[in-house]
């Protein structure tokens, strides 16, 4: 009975577990390595730029038009429009309507009411008119050594983007307030590059 237990035990070890004669050096070689190739993906970031609703601002007095805008990460371009229907210092329109998204950093020009020029009378007829001398112009005190007209809709530096329907020649000193915003940089001069 040990006899055939032991010729057992090594019938086992000669054959090995699957029963195929011989030992591992018999069987041919097989790779135990799977390779899998897993498609890779790349997520492009979003190309949507979050934006921001532009405010109804129409009415309200500059100061509060710019803090509206600036609450919500816009910037203000200030244009001036003499007329007698609004209040002076507030504001008549906007370039952008209210409820529009928008990119933030964006500018939007506001146009703010001013006073319109008083009226001019004419000297009696029996009067002699004064001797000529150069005529007075009426010119936007922001400008010093050039004459731009306050009344005028808008000006934009000669050679720019911008447009118009006025254009000035630079470099030019600008003073606060810079109604028709030619100095961008705030560095008190105006259309440097034109």
């Amino acid at each position: 009975m040990v006899v055939a237990a032991l010729i057992t035990l090594l019938g086992v070890v000669a054959f090995g577990d699957d029963g195929d004669a011989g030992g591992p050096a018999d069987r041919p070689a097989t790779s135990s390595t799977t390779t899998s190739s897993v498609p890779t993906t790349s997520t492009a970031p979003p190309t949507t730029v979050p934006k921001v609703e532009v405010p109804d601002l129409a009415g309200l007095e500059l100061a509060a038009a710019k803090g509206a805008l600036a609450d919500r990460g816009l910037k203000a371009t200030v244009r001036y429009r003499a007329t007698d229907r609004s209040p002076a210092g507030t504001v008549i329109s906007q370039s952008r309507t209210s409820g529009a998204g928008v990119p933030r950093g964006s500018r939007i020009t506001l146009v703010v009411a001013k006073a319109p020029p008083p009226p001019t009378t004419a000297p009696p007829t029996t009067t002699p008119p004064p001797p000529t001398t150069a005529p007075e112009r009426d010119c936007d005190p922001s400008y010093p050594d050039v004459c731009l007209d306050p009344d005028a809709a808008d000006y934009d530096c000669a050679g720019g983007s911008g447009n118009g329907p006025e254009y000035v020649d630079g470099p030019v000193r600008v003073r606060p307030p810079d109604p028709f915003d030619l100095d961008r940089e705030g560095d008190g001069w105006g259309c440097e590059s034109g």
